[in-house]
């Protein structure tokens, strides 16, 4: 059972612990979690598991909900429709200045190197894409503005998620606990251990990655902590050398257009160890 499955609450009172029939709102929340934190295509058979409702219950607010077209119906399952990601498309406003502060940015980084530079940023256990620019290299990477991935498959989550407490990373999994592949926590921390350790860089190289792309991450930081990432991604190997540094220097721009005001602590000085090389996504 996940932080998600919650069928049924506890009355406290006398010591009591009666289950409660949770409500409609309250059951359509547990279903839509599902879609909002884990894989895009889900089972009827994985919703129920993962929001712990009856089967005959969840069956019939999956078929409202796509009668309704916030779900759309396939043979990969149920997803959220076209008109659910385009209410959450409001949500979009909140990234307006982040994306403004990174476009000359990523269009310099891209021209640069000739290589797919994204932004992105946390949402949960996932990475959403705000915005990618390669030209004619665009179509490189099989990547797409809006998409969500799971954060510990990404150079650009880890590169988010090394900037978080430990304990907060093992939060963010664990309500996304109910995905079809979950993430060893150990091996995660190792690496995110590693990204610290190298000014909050992560790194893919094209010979340990199944599709041949290099990728590279930086964060963005700001006074409330991390705000986004950007990262380069290029099929067969890139001269990481050379672009991690300007990767690195691409955020840290994004920061002083984003938050003018802000003054980042004193960083250590930069090691010049690369220890080892992050296997990830793009």
């Amino acid at each position: 059972m996940t932080a998600l499955s919650a069928d049924h609450e506890f009355d406290d009172r006398c010591g009591s612990s009666r289950p409660t029939r949770a409500g409609v709102v309250e059951r359509v929340t547990q279903i839509l979690d599902v879609f909002m934190l884990g894989e895009e295509h889900v089972l009827l058979e994985d919703v129920t598991a993962l929001s712990g409702l009856p089967r005959s219950t969840t069956f019939r607010i999956l078929s409202q909900l796509t009668q309704l077209s916030w779900l759309e119906h396939g043979p990969r399952g149920f997803r959220l429709s076209t008109r659910a990601h385009v209410l959450g498309a409001r949500r979009h406003d909140v990234h307006e200045d982040l994306r403004a502060a990174t476009t000359v940015v990523l269009n310099e980084l891209h021209a640069a190197t000739g290589a797919v530079a994204h932004l992105g940023v946390l949402e949960g256990a996932r990475v959403h894409y705000l915005d990618k620019i390669g030209g004619a290299a665009v179509g490189s990477v099989p990547s797409r503005v809006g998409g969500r991935i799971p954060a510990d498959r990404t150079v650009c989550g880890k590169a988010l998620m090394a900037q978080l407490p430990p304990e907060q990373v093992d939060d963010l999994i664990s309500v996304n606990s109910y995905r079809q592949r979950q993430p060893d926590l150990v091996a995660l921390h190792r690496q995110l251990s590693m990204i610290r350790n190298q000014q909050g860089v992560a790194i893919d190289s094209a010979d340990q990655c199944a599709m041949g792309i290099t990728a590279i991450a930086a964060p963005i930081m700001g006074p409330d902590g991390v705000a986004g990432a950007i990262s380069l991604a290029g099929r067969n190997q890139l001269p990481l050398d050379r672009i991690a540094p300007m990767v690195t220097r691409a955020g840290r721009q994004a920061a002083r257009l984003l938050f003018p005001d802000w003054t980042p602590p004193d960083r250590p000085s930069p090691s010049a160890r690369r220890r080892g090389v992050l296997v990830s996504g793009w």
